[in-house]
């Protein structure tokens, strides 16, 4: 499976879909005009992430930026890596409303495994953001 991506400057919170992102370089600036030191841009793995480490960006991270790039996905559904025997897999998730008595998110995740597709319930410990 290929390695999802996106970007965030070192040390950053916030995830970019597309390394020009302007949104991205507008702060850059604001940083560096304002005397401050800026850090470098870095690719993430998604893979490498937990839930709710990183948030999206505003600008590439919006379902019209999406959209256009052709990353859309249905209103219900959100990208995600699923953890199943060792291997990451692309799939979807819907997350539950709550978490659960045992203090976790859980979420119905979709994806294709080695020719099957595959639907089940993981917690968030099996998932991460792509």
């Amino acid at each position: 499976m290929e390695s999802e991506q996106g970007w965030r400057t070192k040390g950053g919170r916030t995830f970019h879909n597309d390394p020009s992102c302007d949104w991205l370089h507008k702060d850059q600036n604001r940083l560096r005009v304002i005397g401050k030191a800026t850090h470098e841009v870095v690719e993430v793995r998604w893979a490498d992430v937990s839930p709710g480490q990183l948030q999206p960006c505003d600008h590439c991270c919006a379902p019209a930026w999406l959209e256009r790039h052709g990353r859309e996905h249905r209103a219900d559904e959100k990208p995600c890596l699923v953890m199943s025997d060792d291997e990451w897999w692309r799939g979807t998730l819907v997350w539950e409303p709550v978490r659960r008595a045992d203090g976790l998110w859980w979420a119905t995740v979709t994806y294709d495994k080695k020719g099957q597709h595959v639907t089940e319930v993981r917690s968030q410990h099996d998932i991460r953001a792509r």
